[in-house]
Parts: C-alpha cells; sequence; structure tokens
C-alpha cells in the first residue's frame, strides 16, 4: 500500500505516506471520525463495517508483523490509528523535545568555538 512501512522508526514519514493513500481512497473519514460508526441494527452499519475493515487492512499491511500483531485486535480505524500515534509519535514526548533542544543548544556552542 505505501513504501514506506512502520517499523518503529520514522513514523512520520509512514504517517504521511498512508494519510496520502487512505485520503486518495475516500477513506479519510474512518480515521478523522467524520464517518461515525452506526448502531449495529442500523442498515448503514454492514456498509460501515466493510469500508472500515478496509481502512483497517491498510493501516495493518503497512505496518511490518511485530508492529501490527499488536493493533490487529482493534475493532476501529480510529482507534489503531490514535494508539500508534499515541506509541510512535515523537510529537508530544516531552524527554524527546527536552533532548533535541539541549541536542541543538550543544551544536550551537560547537559553531561559536
Amino acid at each position: 500500500i505505501t513504501s514506506h512501512k512502520l517499523n518503529g522508526k520514522f513514523f512520520l514519514q509512514w504517517s504521511q505516506s498512508i494519510l496520502l493513500v487512505i485520503r486518495g481512497r475516500g477513506k479519510i473519514g474512518y480515521i478523522t471520525s467524520k464517518v461515525q460508526q452506526p448502531d449495529v441494527k442500523d442498515p448503514m452499519y454492514e456498509n460501515w463495517e466493510l469500508h472500515n475493515s478496509i481502512a483497517i487492512t491498510w493501516l495493518i499491511n503497512s505496518m511490518e508483523s511485530h508492529i501490527s500483531h499488536t493493533y490487529l485486535f482493534l475493532r476501529t480505524t480510529k482507534a489503531i490509528w490514535d494508539a500508534v500515534n499515541k506509541n510512535f509519535s515523537d510529537l508530544e514526548n516531552p524527554s524527546q523535545v527536552f533532548e533535541i533542544k539541549n541536542k541543538l543548544k550543544d551544536l550551537h556552542k560547537e559553531v561559536w568555538i
């Protein structure tokens, strides 16, 4: 589905690639929750389940197997997307932000030495 498989590294590249694929195939609403899960008794439930399963398959197949098995039993595309973001995104990791800022300070000092 994408040449960027989630392997625990390069999360940003993977997430951008998979978003392009899912958006291009008209299923982005399953990640953003714009497409809401109907009640099981609703006649639209089967259609929602079909498209949700397709998007889940794309996500799972875009991960290396040692990662994908962790998310295989989550029931919605949104749940998988949120869990993967929580586990792999560096954007909200305060310790990594602190470490990067310190490295930048050190680099800045080296430039002036």
